[in-house]
């Protein structure tokens, strides 16, 4: 509601219009207090009507098609104020806009001075023209959601980003008193290249076999291989996880 035109539904309502052969037809929300104009062709400087029996208020609660052929005669609209002022609104037609859950949110419709009859073709085709609005309703709600979802994920880490960083803290304050005797100057586990950063922690696994590493490669591998730990000094290898890189001849040296 209130939305600043944007032009989305403009076409819907020219189809709408072209296809009734009408001077008027426009795209509704229907509020509490208030029929909002979403999209308006032929009826300038008009945001929003009252919500008063007859029109649109009354079209929202119809499953299908809310006919008006004649304002001027039809009990439903005799005292309607668009029927009762200079617009002198004597023709309505509108198919309510429904989402896939059944909600009805407006309406596409069309309006004329003059009375008329509303052939079945062209009632398909304004119930077509109110789906359409409610499908790029329905992908504007996704789309909003979506961001949504994506913002809360950057402000409240999930459970993984939250283990990776207590992991990585974790890590550090061990790697500080952790590289008391000889050990390589780089790390040994560039599976996909050999890595240069600094060795700053050994890790094992349950079968005894070690490699040095640097604290990005090292969280790597104790988040994705399960049973690894910090290692003591004196293991030797991971051979197991160093052999992914054969064929490549990316092999690191330094590893046994």
């Amino acid at each position: 509601m209130d939305a600043p035109a944007d032009g989305s539904f403009d076409n819907v309502a020219r189809v709408a219009a072209q296809v009734f052969g009408t001077p008027i037809a426009t795209v509704t929300i229907v509020d509490v207090d208030r029929v909002w104009f979403a999209a308006c062709h032929g009826l300038s400087g008009v945001t929003q009507i009252g919500t008063e029996p007859g029109l649109c208020a009354s079209a929202v609660l119809q499953d299908g098609v809310y006919v008006v052929n004649d304002g001027a005669v039809d009990p439903r609209t005799l005292d309607h104020p668009l029927v009762r002022s200079e617009l002198g609104l004597r023709f309505y037609a509108a198919a309510p806009i429904t989402t896939g859950d059944g909600h009805r949110l407006g309406t596409v419709n069309v309006i004329d001075r003059e009375p008329r009859e509303v052939t079945d073709t062209q009632a398909a085709t304004l119930t077509a023209l109110a789906g359409i609005v409610a499908d790029q309703l329905e992908l504007r709600l996704a789309a909003i959601q979506a961001v949504r979802a994506e913002r809360g994920l950057d402000q409240i880490p999930g459970p993984r980003t939250t283990a990776s960083a207590k992991l990585a803290g974790q890590l550090r304050h061990l790697a500080a008193n952790h590289l008391d005797g000889e050990h390589p100057q780089v790390c040994e586990l560039g599976l996909s290249g050999p890595c240069d950063e600094p060795v700053e922690v050994k890790i094992a696994d349950p079968w005894g076999d070690s490699a040095w590493a640097c604290i990005r490669h090292a969280e790597d591998i104790v988040i994705n291989e399960r049973s690894t730990f910090i290692a003591d000094e004196k293991l030797n290898g991971l051979e197991r996880y160093l052999r992914r890189a054969e064929g490549s001849n990316t092999r690191p040296a330094g590893t046994s």
